[in-house]
């Protein structure tokens, strides 16, 4: 698949799950397990987006082109004046692609599914702090048990 048109299809996975919620939390959290649920459903589009090929260029295009894109899904939902000062969405993001496709190199789908609420947690706790955080995880945890 071509590259612009597999990061559309992520975005608009992405994008779709967090129009259905109303708190910011909610979006971000919906927004991460949607994400992961389209690498997991599609590994072959990850491939595209994360490409293998010898460092150059086109694939650090490819991946500031990922992250940044990524990223401002989470900076127009995520309210910057309640981020600590060292922490930014791109990092944040980062964070979560490099455990997303070190995931899927591996083969490592199932654990993937079961790392969601991490994910959450590890993207809120900048904006919430660890309790507030940890109560949005679980609630991934608890919709994830009931699936």
């Amino acid at each position: 698949m071509p590259f612009p048109l597999a990061l559309a299809n992520l975005e608009t996975a992405v994008l779709d799950a967090c129009s259905e919620e109303e708190e910011w939390p909610a979006q971000v959290a919906a927004g991460i397990c949607a994400g992961v649920d389209y690498a997991i459903a599609h590994p072959e589009v990850v491939e595209t987006l994360a490409s293998d090929d010898s460092p150059g260029a086109e694939t650090l295009r490819r991946y500031e082109s990922v992250i940044g894109r990524l990223a401002g899904i989470l900076q127009a939902r995520a309210p910057l004046e309640s981020r600590l000062p060292v922490s930014t969405d791109e990092a944040l993001v980062a964070g979560l692609v490099g455990l997303v496709g070190d995931h899927l190199r591996i083969g490592r789908y199932e654990r993937l599914a079961e790392l969601r609420a991490d994910l959450v947690l590890l993207t809120l706790l900048p904006y919430l702090g660890f309790e507030e955080a940890k109560e949005w995880a679980n609630r991934v945890d608890r919709s994830n048990s009931a699936t």
